[in-house]
């Protein structure tokens, strides 16, 4: 990550760990807006009792309307899993081969941003059994473990450029360390392609907003 940061510092506007900062700031505006919510951090929270208990990361997009969209929790419920979209290139050859945002296929997984779990399956559980998604995946398979399922497609994980998964991927292609600004190049031009009436209503406000961002970012200095 040190040597993707100083690639990154040389070639463009905006440095590496101010954009982190502005699209941290970005997702954590879509967590504030989810309605009925309340947005803490894991060491901030006693274990008083809430309705639902979602885990995020600190660049993914949640709907303002994520809890209010979900089915009615029954008693017995211990979680629940919902669409998840992605937003960004694939980390193949073909990386822009796909739309910009795919939808995941609404299977058993689950990913940093599309469950939840009650209070009941927190306290039985553990902290530590859930807070991962691929620990969250273990309990999630448990044949005892209660599931609600919603169709309806409500977060989004963000893999831009900066991100960690990202940065490791693009510092392995011999192109993108000798001239990264072809990659930015076409990643921009894939992001202008995007109409926002084709992607859901909820998610037109922060894909303009990292448009915004990484327009200015990527400006060459």
């Amino acid at each position: 990550m040190i040597d993707f940061a100083a690639l990154w510092n040389k070639h463009f506007k905006i440095d590496y760990c101010s954009i982190r900062a502005r699209l941290k700031s970005l997702a954590l505006q879509t967590y504030k807006e989810v309605q009925g919510a309340i947005l803490l951090r894991s060491e901030e929270w006693d274990g008083t009792e809430a309705e639902r208990i979602s885990f995020v990361d600190d660049d993914d997009w949640m709907s303002r309307t994520l809890f209010e969209s979900l089915p009615e929790k029954t008693s017995g419920e211990d979680g629940v899993r919902w669409g998840s979209l992605r937003f960004g290139r694939k980390f193949a050859a073909d990386g822009y081969s796909d739309p910009i945002i795919m939808r995941r296929s609404l299977d058993r997984i689950v990913y940093t941003n599309n469950y939840a779990v009650t209070a009941r399956a927190f306290n039985r559980l553990g902290r530590e059994a859930l807070f991962e998604h691929y620990h969250a995946q273990d309990a999630f398979d448990r044949p005892d473990f209660a599931l609600t399922t919603c169709d309806m497609y409500l977060s989004c994980a963000v893999k831009h450029p900066c991100c960690t998964v990202s940065a490791m991927y693009l510092m392995s292609l011999d192109h993108f360390r000798a001239d990264p600004r072809r990659e930015m190049s076409r990643f921009m031009e894939a992001i202008d392609a995007m109409r926002l009436e084709d992607i859901p209503e909820w998610l037109r406000e922060p894909v303009t907003g990292f448009r915004q961002i990484m327009t200015e970012a990527v400006r060459p200095r």
